[in-house]
């Protein structure tokens, strides 16, 4: 999303999934600090992102997926967005200093290592909302792959591969666009050497990752 005025809202990271099935839900993505713009709400069993200062509903994920955004503030003249949701946490709520840092993702370390991805053994990070005004500090996005928001910039896209959210960006000053969601991963893993094809195959500690 692209707003005119800069104040766009951070998207959902993106899921993956194997078949019909999804199993990688992206993390919900942060709001803007302008009183017109609310949280996005994440797709099924996702997270939700963080809201502004002008809406107090909670943008709620789906119980044993995702969690919610935090809520935005308004002090004076500046405006700080609640941070999206994480696959482990809610989003951090903004203060009157400083917009909302993202949710953090969960951690599959074990997978991650084997399989050299993941953004510090997480994924699923919530992306961080962004501040209205100069007096409001940028938050940052969550364990997981979330992106972190920049004052009169682009904000930053989630880590690809790990459904991390995108953040907000911008401020009252001009038109920016908000980070992309990252693309989700889907890892399989068995015990014992590899019996299938697809993908890109490692192994560790005794099993086999696609």
């Amino acid at each position: 999303l692209i707003s005119g005025t800069g104040r766009a809202t951070g998207n959902n990271g993106a899921n993956s999934s194997l078949g019909a099935i999804a199993v990688a839900i992206g993390g919900g993505g942060g709001s803007a600090g302008a009183p017109s713009f609310e949280g996005l709400q994440g797709n099924s069993g996702g997270s939700g992102g963080g809201n502004s200062a002008s809406f107090t509903p909670i943008a709620s994920g789906t119980a044993g997926q995702g969690n919610a955004g935090g809520l935005g503030t308004q002090s004076g003249g500046s405006y700080g967005g609640g941070g999206g949701g994480g696959s482990s946490q809610v989003g951090q709520n903004a203060s009157s200093t400083k917009a909302g840092d993202g949710g953090n993702g969960t951690d599959y370390s074990a997978w991650a290592t084997a399989t050299s991805t993941g953004d510090s053994g997480y994924y699923a990070g919530g992306g961080s909302g962004c501040g209205y005004s100069n007096a409001s500090q940028n938050g940052f996005g969550g364990s997981g792959g979330g992106g972190d928001s920049q004052m009169d910039a682009n904000g930053d896209s989630g880590l690809a591969n790990t459904g991390g959210g995108g953040a907000a960006g911008g401020n009252s000053a001009g038109s920016y666009s908000t980070g992309s969601g990252g693309s989700g991963i889907v890892i399989v893993r068995y015990l014992g050497a590899a019996v299938a094809t697809g993908g890109t195959i490692s192994t560790s500690g005794g099993y086999t990752y696609h």
